[in-house]
């Protein structure tokens, strides 16, 4: 199903971005469609949104760097007055455990999820306000799971819950006035596109055995998820954590 409006999408240049910006393309929805470095990915997805007659603007920035963040946010803002949707599924897994990860990857990961979250939910209020529209962090069962097989993952973990905890505090001042602010909650999902390194079939194997459906989710899956809370069928819904993983957490 399409929506109409004017939505904004980071991280589409691949997987649940792009997956998301496929799936509610169409006519009367403007798409501005933001990724770091894979500006190839990107107008290929932009093109796919095109052919759905979705108008469509491509940009490129660094969500760990306020200036770029800032960026973005001031050609979103000049295109519209009224958001109808903001789905913020840029980000990455930082394996790292305490003895190998910086203190500047910490930071990269916490910029990158709150800072600029921070900034979109912030700047973009009014034009939520006036369109009553929905807010989507995509977050990750790191924040909730802290031993993956054998590995620790201090930055993820932190810095996905920490934008779990803006998207709870946001959608607490803001549904009174008709925003929804929700996150979706993948686990481990498969990945697309050139830039991924398919993992081998033993590392599958090994992941699939934690998950009770027994396989990995689909981008479009979750993107069907992004659809259904950006549109009004969700109305009623704000300030939760919609878990997508098979039973991974169970």
């Amino acid at each position: 199903m399409a929506l109409t409006g004017h939505y904004l999408i980071t991280g589409a240049a691949s997987g649940i971005g792009a997956a998301t910006a496929k799936k509610i393309a169409g006519p009367n929805c403007t798409l501005i469609l933001q990724t770091k470095s894979n500006l190839q990915g990107l107008e290929e997805i932009g093109e796919q949104c095109r052919a759905k007659s979705a108008k469509v603007f491509i940009q490129q920035a660094d969500l760990t760097e306020q200036q770029q963040t800032q960026q973005l946010i001031d050609f979103t803002l000049a295109q519209t007055d009224s958001l109808d949707g903001i789905v913020a599924a840029a980000g990455y897994p930082d394996w790292g455990n305490f003895e190998t990860l910086s203190l500047h990857e910490l930071m990269q990961s916490v910029h990158l999820m709150q800072q600029s979250t921070f900034m979109l939910l912030q700047q973009c209020n009014r034009q939520l306000q006036h369109s009553k529209g929905s807010f989507i962090g995509i977050s990750s069962f790191l924040a909730h799971k802290m031993k993956v097989g054998k590995t620790i993952t201090p930055a993820s973990a932190t810095a996905k819950a920490g934008l779990e905890a803006l998207i709870k505090s946001y959608a607490m001042q803001y549904a009174a006035v008709g925003i929804r602010c929700n996150a979706i909650v993948p686990g481990y999902i498969k990945k697309d596109g050139t830039q991924h390194q398919p993992i081998s079939p033993e590392a599958n194997a090994q992941i699939t055995a934690r998950i009770p459906a027994a396989r990995l989710g689909l981008p479009e899956e979750v993107a069907a998820l992004a659809q259904f809370l950006l549109s009004s069928q969700s109305r009623y819904i704000t300030g939760q954590m919609l878990h997508i993983d098979g039973g991974l957490l169970l």
